[in-house]
């Protein structure tokens, strides 16, 4: 069972920096058993990056549709995955307002880089969180899960323009 410290050195190890930016896609199956659960993989992220900024993903694409139009941030569960289900209402963080694409935004400045989701016309606008982790020169971080599930690639789409890239 790895330690909320093992876990924080693994982050050293990586050349994480304190004051670092990081979004995390993450299968927890992949990182196998950590004191404290899901709460200590957070906590560990969140300890190390102390400076920084620690973003999960809190998408509820799953459930939020034309059909059901509204997103409440208080209640509206997340639908891709337990740290992200864990991360959303976590009370040390600040959860963005994109209705399909929210974050759960966890440091210092947390709050303002949360801020403005909700006027986003797409999932990955460049003028959200996306394009905030690319002006922060900010890290993505694929934990036992590939490029399909890395969502930021969504807004490098937009920043190049690609056609019929929301289906």
């Amino acid at each position: 069972m790895f330690t909320k410290e093992q876990l924080k050195a693994q982050l050293a190890e990586m050349g994480l920096k304190s004051t670092d930016t990081v979004l995390i896609h993450t299968s927890l199956r992949a990182i196998g058993p950590v004191e404290n659960g899901v709460d200590g993989v957070i906590d560990a992220f969140c300890e190390y990056l102390s400076d920084g900024l620690f973003i999960v993903p809190t998408h509820t694409w799953g459930s939020v549709s034309p059909a059901k139009p509204v997103y409440d941030v208080r209640t509206e569960m997340p639908c891709i995955g337990i740290v992200p289900k864990v991360a959303a209402f976590r009370k040390d963080g600040i959860r963005s307002l994109h209705p399909t694409h929210s974050m759960a935004v966890f440091g210092n400045g947390a709050a303002e880089f949360a801020a403005g989701e909700e006027l986003q016309t797409t999932p990955a606008h460049p003028n959200g969180c996306y394009g905030k982790i690319f002006d922060r020169d900010g890290c993505i971080l694929l934990v036992g899960v590939g490029h399909q599930r890395n969502t930021y690639l969504h807004c490098v789409d937009e920043i190049l323009g690609v056609p019929n890239r929301i289906t």
